[in-house]
């Protein structure tokens, strides 16, 4: 295996568990903790999708800025949308976005390979990127935020920027086939203690931590 271009922020956290391993889109990421991930992901478990390309950017020019790029924004702040080819784009108060691709997407390239133009300032990204899924998904939020993430809908597409044991994070909802699960991104510095205290919240709910493999399609939309 090649040596990867990519570091997650969760390595050191992940490393001594990790039983087989993978580098999507460049970065070392755990394809399997161990033979109980598939029922972790039923009961309540914490995933890494650190590995989806992202990038960020403001300003009050920055929505045409996407735009011309071909990037959709959404209307409202604190709101989210899915384009077609399944890039989440996350609109942070007014004039702040976050663009995060698909597996193979590229606009989170695009962005950081055309200069701002004015009224546009890019915003680094080097955020912890989790999901939470399984039947115990929103117990799991309530034992570890004051937050009541039962208020995110999926359908109205809102965005919740509040703090989760102590650290400050972004959250969405989503559906699937899978059912409800939550997206959380947080500054990669805290990733470790945030990654680390959920998956200890959630073995005590009966889940806990679940590579790539066994995250299948979550992973990828």
């Amino acid at each position: 295996m090649s040596a990867p271009v990519r570091v997650s922020p969760l390595l050191d956290a992940q490393r001594s568990q990790a039983s087989k391993w993978t580098q999507p889109e460049g970065m070392q990421s755990v394809a399997a903790f161990g033979p109980g991930d598939a029922a972790h992901l039923h009961q309540v478990g914490i995933g890494d999708l650190s590995f989806r390309r992202r990038a960020g950017v403001k300003g009050t020019g920055a929505a045409a800025w996407l735009k011309s790029l071909g990037i959709e924004t959404p209307e409202r702040p604190n709101s989210w949308l899915r384009m077609p080819d399944g890039t989440l784009v996350l609109r942070l108060g007014m004039t702040e976005f976050l663009v995060e691709d698909v597996p193979g997407g590229g606009h989170a390239a695009r962005m950081q390979a055309t200069a701002p133009s004015h009224g546009v300032y890019p915003v680094p990204r080097f955020d912890a990127s989790l999901v939470i899924a399984g039947r115990e998904a929103l117990e799991l939020t309530r034992q570890t935020c004051a937050f009541d993430f039962a208020t995110l809908s999926p359908q109205a597409q809102t965005v919740a920027m509040t703090s989760m044991v102590g650290v400050g994070i972004t959250a969405i909802a989503l559906n699937g086939s899978d059912g409800l699960r939550y997206r959380l991104w947080c500054d990669g510095t805290y990733g470790s203690y945030l990654w680390s205290t959920l998956v200890e919240v959630a073995r005590d709910l009966g889940g806990g931590e679940v590579g790539l493999d066994a995250l299948g399609r979550i992973a990828q939309v």
